[in-house]
């Protein structure tokens, strides 16, 4: 009779230490090396194929301008050529040396050309911190002539601002020596003009109050028609600038985008709706009428949201920057005009008031007068722009240079990149970490049962021992074997384990099962028996497996008559009962296979064969089928003392585990533990060596390697330590 699965349950989260993690790298230990080994061969071949990268530097200091914006005079042409002849500030430079431009001028004075497998060079030039030092740095395959190219910067930046600072003092100086050519032309103009004036009239020179009148009298004049010059110009520029405030916005509307609000409401909705129709679709047919209302909704929304827009214009109005200087050159221009106007007022009245004594003087005194200030003025340009002169002399002859060097650049010897100790080192740690990472996942998704902690991880069942795999043609029953074979120590460790698990009274009677068949239970079954017949004590061996049974096979007896002649009401318990060449151990085959085995199983008769058994042999031992396939042990198991459950080491998985305890465990039986069957060498953190002597006996030489440092939970055999459940 076969049974449905019933649904996995649900394994309770497990907190892994230090030393589960450990134990995981260990039993993977063949992925962790060769990813970590791959990962590190690569890192190492990259390292060493990596064309190597040297760089060296050189730093400029560029002395701090002196120079103030504020006190150049825009109207005189002299300050305005000795400012653009400044250095450009250290900002400036810098975008400067960084321009392609300049960079491809220094590499071209620098003879550097591109050469096949080297790396070319490469240039950043930035401000060193917060002081006025520039430093370059240039990167490249080869170190002489990134060394050459950095210098080569420095030098060519000091030669084209030298270049612009000597080309401004000349041009200068040529533009003063020609403006003083003027100035004595216009001299010697103004004083011929009124020596021509006094020989002409026949007058000298006015006596010292007549010309002091006439100087007023003149300057008088002068101030009103500049005063009323600055008034005309002074309106119109501030008609200029009332017409460019005039075009200018108040507000400036800046336009951006933000996420439609609508969206994510339209999306909740949506999410709500799939989810109840989700719900929906679970209780009624896609026909019902509110799974169809909710599909509507679905579409009306998904129609709603296709409509709608990402993202919306927001529109942001902020002040006119431009306003702001415009306005404030729009007040000082309005004092200006209202001090050029209060001044006009004042020089316009006391002209007038004046102008009675200044006609006292006649037509000639005040023309006389304004030709000596014509002289004198132009005596006073002349003297000026030689002073000037002498200046830009001394300045040309003590000119500072702009900039100089702080530090040359030098050959380097070792490259920056790449470091291939640091690399290797990388590589090493990615490695450790990404094999890490494959063996953890290896395991997470490894269903397999492979060692005593995954049985207690997911089912909380101690481990009774484990049984090493036999090489394939060799014979499987300890009776057979050595007496101090490793398989029978292990078998000898079973018995012992499951006689310190009977705290609670003797098990007398044992049920052997497994998860699924080709798991090894049945021989486990005849070997457990076999054990504990060594000890001394009566042991009857049933093969309560009605369907697939092999206690016969193994044990080359007879079939019949079997345990289904003897349920069946055909045959007596003595007349099914058979001797076998082990002392004190006796066997019950199952007899012919009945066509209802749950059946005869699940009677009084068997309840009657198994009092009769016990009452003849001191431990009785069952061989049942696999729990999961066939419900034919879940029957038996709350009729015996103690299941124990057989898995493959290695190859049983997880969920069959958890699967067969959950249905032992609905069955009320009581599962005394776990044995791990065909254990292959390096499982459960040991393995063997198995040597010959010379006359042909295998004597086992077992060498104990703890993996994990602590004693196992429920293991406590008393022959080798081979067959105690360590856990991994």
């Amino acid at each position: 009779m076969s049974m449905t699965a019933f649904p996995e349950p649900a394994a309770a989260p497990v907190e892994l230490s230090i030393r589960d993690y450990w134990e995981i790298l260990r039993r993977r230990r063949a992925i962790f090396l060769n990813v970590f080994v791959v990962v590190l061969v690569a890192g190492a071949l990259l390292a060493a194929a990596a064309k190597p990268v040297y760089q060296t530097s050189a730093k400029l200091l560029i002395p701090a301008s002196a120079r103030s914006w504020s006190l150049i005079d825009s109207s005189n042409p002299i300050e305005s050529m000795l400012a653009a002849a400044q250095p450009d500030s250290l900002e400036t430079q810098v975008e400067v040396l960084q321009s392609e431009s300049f960079l491809a001028d220094a590499i071209r004075a620098a003879g550097i050309r591109t050469k096949p497998g080297v790396i070319p060079p490469s240039a950043t030039v930035m401000q060193h911190r917060d002081t006025n030092i520039i430093e370059i740095t240039v990167e490249g395959g080869a170190p002489e002539e990134i060394a050459r190219l950095a210098n080569t910067i420095v030098e060519l930046h000091l030669q084209r601002t030298d270049l612009l600072q000597t080309t401004g003092l000349q041009d200068t100086t040529e533009f003063v020596r020609e403006e003083m050519k003027k100035g004595a032309r216009e001299l010697a103009t103004a004083e011929q003009r009124l020596l021509a004036y006094r020989q002409d009239h026949r007058v000298a020179a006015l006596a010292a109050d007549q010309a002091s009148r006439a100087k007023e009298y003149v300057a008088l004049q002068e101030r009103v028609s500049e005063t009323a010059s600055s008034i005309s110009s002074l309106k119109a520029q501030l008609a200029e600038i009332r017409a460019r405030l005039a075009k200018e916005p108040i507000d400036l509307v800046r336009q951006s985008f933000k996420e439609n609000p609508r969206v994510a409401k339209l999306q909740d909705k949506l999410d709500t709706a799939q989810f109840q129709r989700i719900d929906l679709g679970r209780q009624f047919m896609p026909t019902n009428r509110q799974v169809r209302d909710v599909d509507e909704q679905i579409v009306l929304l998904k129609q709603q949201l296709a409509k709608e827009p990402g993202t919306i214009p927001v529109r942001t109005h902020e002040p006119n920057p431009t306003r702001l200087p415009l306005q404030t050159r729009q007040v000082e221009l309005e004092t200006s005009l209202q001090g050029q106007i209060a001044a006009h007022d004042a020089a316009s009245a006391e002209f007038s008031s004046k102008k009675r004594t200044l006609d006292e003087l006649g037509p000639w005194e005040i023309q006389q007068s304004r030709l000596t200030n014509d002289r004198d003025a132009a005596q006073l340009a002349y003297n000026t722009l030689a002073n000037r002169l002498r200046d830009l002399e001394i300045r040309s002859k003590a000119r500072l240079r702009s900039a100089r060097v702080l530090e040359r650049a030098a050959v380097p010897n070792v490259p920056v990149r790449p470091r291939k100790a640091r690399s290797v080192m990388i590589a090493a740690v990615l490695g450790l970490l990404l094999a890490a990472g494959t063996a953890l996942l290896q395991e997470h998704l490894d269903d397999r049962v492979n060692s005593p902690e995954d049985v207690e991880r997911i089912v909380a069942l101690p481990s009774l021992g484990y049984v090493p795999a036999m090489p394939s043609g060799e014979t499987r029953l300890i009776a057979a074997l050595p007496a101090r074979s490793v398989v029978a120590d292990a078998y000898r460790g079973l018995r012992s384990s499951i006689g310190f698990a009977a705290t609670d009274g003797p098990l007398c009677r044992l049920l052997v099962t497994s998860p699924s068949k080709g798991e090894g239970k049945s021989v486990t079954a005849v070997n457990l028996a076999t054990a504990i017949a060594a000890e001394g004590r009566r042991v009857i061996l049933a093969d309560a497996d009605l369907r697939r049974p092999s206690i016969h096979r193994l044990l080359e007896l007879d079939p019949a008559p079997g345990l289904s002649e003897v349920l069946a009401g055909m045959r007596s318990v003595d007349e099914a009962i058979q001797s076998t060449r082990v002392a004190n151990l006796q066997v019950i085959c199952a007899g012919p296979i009945p066509p209802n085995p749950t059946e005869l199983l699940g009677s009084t008769a068997f309840d009657s064969l198994i009092s009769q058994l016990h009452s003849r042999a001191e431990v009785v031992v069952l061989d049942a089928p696999p729990c999961i396939p066939v419900i034919d042990p879940l029957v038996i198991a709350g009729r015996v003392d103690g299941v124990i459950l057989v898995v493959y080491a290695g190859q049983t998985r997880r969920a069959a585990v958890r699967h067969a305890v959950e249905l032992l465990t609905r069955a009320h039986a009581r599962i005394v533990g776990v044995v791990f069957n065909r254990v292959r060498p390096g499982k459960a953190g040991y393995y063997y060596d198995y040597y010959y002597s010379e006359d042909g006996d295998r004597e086992p030489q077992r060498r104990r390697h703890r993996r994990n440092g602590h004693e196992p939970k429920a293991a406590l055999q008393e022959a080798t330590p081979v067959s105690r459940a360590e856990p991994k």
